[in-house]
This record gives C-alpha cells, structure tokens and sequence, in this order.
C-alpha cells in the first residue's frame, strides 16, 4: 500500500488556500506528528485505528481515500504524459 497523505495535504492546501505541513496536520488533528509523518513516508506497520478516523475526518474522506494499491498507478502522477 502506498499513502496518499501528501497528496489529500495538497489538495487540502490548495482549497483552502495556506499551507499545510505535517506538522499542521498533526496539531490540528491531535495526532502525534511522529505517527503522522509515519503514515506519510510509509514507516509504519500498524495503523491506529483513531489515526485512521482523525485524517479521514479532516480531509472529509474514506480509509480507502488514504492508500493506494502499490501496484495500481500513482495518483500524484497519474494523467501526466
């Protein structure tokens, strides 16, 4: 499974117009900012249940929104030629 973490920080950055950094996710989703960037760079193995359910609720989206097959293509590129 890949993270789309970056991505769902961009487009959330984006949209609202201010930048949005680990760190800012972190403190705005009471996460611990070493499980956040955990989950962004893919270092992690077990994946907190109420970590899950806090990024979903602040990027308004579903667990399967989060991750992409590793096989599948990269969202972040796909459609570029």
């Amino acid at each position: 499974m890949r993270s789309n973490l970056y991505l769902l920080m961009g487009r959330k950055a984006q949209q609202e117009n201010r930048r949005i950094s680990l760190r800012t996710v972190a403190e705005e989703t009471g996460l611990n900012y070493y499980t956040v960037r955990a989950i962004a760079t893919e270092k992690i193995r077990l994946y907190p249940k109420d970590a899950l359910a806090s990024l979903c609720t602040y990027f308004k989206c579903n667990v399967g929104d989060l991750f992409a097959l590793a096989d599948g293509p990269d969202p972040q590129t796909e459609g570029e030629v």
